[in-house]
């Protein structure tokens, strides 16, 4: 018996940059040097940079997906605008947590330093199983109600409404997170869409982030030129 044909899922793609982005984040709290100010201060605007992120990404969830949702079933996003709002209520306490630090004295930042590694790691765990949730539960809900058109037109509703710097964020940390065929085919679209110098800029961070083996995928399927190393110089 032939699988189903795979849905839509508006969820995939983003959530793979999300879960990359809050796994990182954490990591680099909990290794992080607090007796260093320059150290300190950077993971401290990585942290604030992950729950702009998170912000952005459920404002656009509550903007445009729940919206679409509720029209076709009222009272489907119940549980997940619920779970929004304590996500903010999160993010600013933790936002605020990280300030106190940012204006403590380096010898003074252990104990709020931990108390503030153990709060974002509650955060990430929390926000791993939401979108499990979704993906599991919202997915389901707009599988029945919505075809996979008009998914792609609501998610491509969502990618207009992104300012470049934020979309610049969102691709960081969401291309590397993909699998080859799915970069691919993802940068393919944006290619045909997207200005010129967008792509190029978007392309030429990648490369720094990829493996060789990565790249190599995503050069063959773009027709992209290999980069000539140096010792093909000597040949």
């Amino acid at each position: 018996m032939l699988s189903p044909t795979p849905r839509f899922d508006i969820y995939a793609l983003i959530h793979k940059g999300l879960r990359a982005h809050l796994l990182h984040t954490l990591g680099a709290l909990g290794r992080c040097d607090w007796e260093d100010c320059g150290e300190a201060r950077a993971v401290l605007a990585e942290l604030q940079d992950l729950l702009a992120f998170c912000r952005s990404h459920i404002d656009h969830e509550d903007a445009l997906v729940h919206p679409a949702l509720e029209q076709r079933r009222p009272g489907a996003t119940r549980y997940s605008s619920a779970a929004h709002r304590l996500h903010r209520q999160e993010m600013d306490e933790l936002s605020n947590l990280a300030e106190q630090v940012t204006h403590l004295p380096a010898l003074r930042r252990g104990d709020i330093t931990h108390r503030l590694y153990r709060r974002v790691a509650r955060f990430v765990a929390e926000n791993l199983e939401h979108m499990e949730q979704e993906e599991r539960d919202n997915n389901r809900l707009l599988w029945e109600t919505h075809s996979d058109a008009e998914l792609i037109a609501l998610e491509q509703r969502i990618v207009a409404s992104v300012p470049p710097e934020e979309m610049r964020r969102v691709l960081y940390w969401m291309l590397p997170a993909l699998t080859p065929n799915e970069r691919a085919s993802f940068l393919l679209e944006l290619r045909a869409k997207a200005p010129a110098a967008m792509v190029s800029a978007t392309l030429e961070t990648l490369r720094g982030q990829l493996s060789p083996k990565h790249q190599a995928h995503l050069n063959a399927a773009l027709g992209l030129a290999r980069a000539v190393e140096p010792a093909d110089l000597s040949a």
